[in-house]
């Protein structure tokens, strides 16, 4: 089984470098109870879905969400920063995006 795993991570990460920019997958990420978090907003951090502290000079009008696990268990955070229901992955990714509509929120 953890060769599977494996192979599925590495087809993730594989697909993430692939994609055009403006597009980004959800990240599955294991949470646990009681512990804090803070959900990277502005796309910047190098931790993702995790904030780095990468907004104080690449994007300083912007803030991580930070928010307290409800329950241990896996949960997919948006990757792409357009969901509706933050950090939480919504689907938004799917949608169609241009540039020109504005800011990808």
């Amino acid at each position: 089984m953890a060769v599977v795993r494996r192979g599925v991570a590495a087809l993730v990460a594989m697909l993430r470098s692939a994609l055009p920019p403006g597009f980004a997958l959800p990240y599955r990420v294991e949470l646990k109870a009681g512990k804090k978090y803070a959900w990277c907003s502005c796309g910047h951090s190098r931790a993702q879905p995790f904030c780095d502290g990468a907004h104080r000079t690449l994007a300083p009008s912007s803030a991580p969400l930070r928010f307290t696990a409800e329950e241990d268990g896996k949960v997919w955070l948006c990757g792409c920063k357009r969901t509706r229901t933050p950090p939480r992955c919504d689907g938004s990714h799917l949608k169609p995006w241009r540039a020109e509509s504005g800011p990808r929120r």
